[in-house]
């Protein structure tokens, strides 16, 4: 009974010893900005390992605001305004190519919001006036590459075709007022999905 005991408590020390030995995997965390153009861009967090990354992404989209005559002659003037938003939720994982160079793919889930004001005045009186607004839902998919300079900024770029439902509700003030509503399923390739960032990485 003495044997297999002391063969079974030795198993278990050297068990523990070797896990206590084991190098926990580093996690890294990463805060950056992401753009497309002057009017999308947004800041995105992302943390993970050296493969996989959960990613969180929040976006300002189609900031607008004009006032522009339509028709010198006659005094008419358009004005615009819009704005929107958005948020992603994904993971990328991270393919190693040579050097700091990995490529990325993966998905992500999202949901835009998008609001347009339109007037169209004519001797100060509006001749047409109508508020859009929009709401995306979609899928995404990722496709990558990023660079590591010394290990803590982290430059890369991305296209993300995207699968989207898009609802649409128009309500027109002038010249009458009723609402027109549509929607439809849209595949983008990569129009609206390109983009750049940049971004600080730091792990524990």
């Amino acid at each position: 009974m003495k044997k297999p005991m002391i063969i079974l408590m030795l198993t278990g020390c050297f068990i523990s010893l070797g896990l206590a030995q084991e190098t926990p995997a580093p996690r890294y965390h990463e805060f950056g900005i992401i753009f497309s153009d002057l009017n999308n861009f947004g800041l995105r967090y992302k943390v993970g390992g050296e493969k996989t990354s959960f990613r969180f992404s929040l976006l300002t989209l189609n900031l607008l605001s004009s006032n522009q005559s339509s028709d010198p002659s006659s005094g008419g003037t358009i004005k615009q305004t819009g704005y929107g938003g958005g948020v992603r939720i994904g993971f990328d994982n991270k393919v190693p190519l040579f050097g700091a160079f990995s490529l990325l793919l993966g998905a992500e889930v999202g949901l835009n919001y998008n609001y347009s004001h339109y007037t169209e005045e004519l001797n100060g009186n509006a001749s047409d006036e109508h508020i859009t607004t929009t709401l995306d839902p979609g899928l995404s998919f990722i496709f990558g590459v990023n660079y590591i300079l010394k290990d803590h900024l982290v430059l890369g770029a991305e296209i993300n075709p995207t699968v989207s439902y898009t609802n649409m509700v128009t309500k027109y003030k002038e010249p009458q007022e009723y609402n027109d509503k549509s929607n439809k399923i849209a595949f983008s390739l990569v129009t609206s999905g390109a983009g750049l960032y940049i971004a600080y990485r730091f792990g524990k």
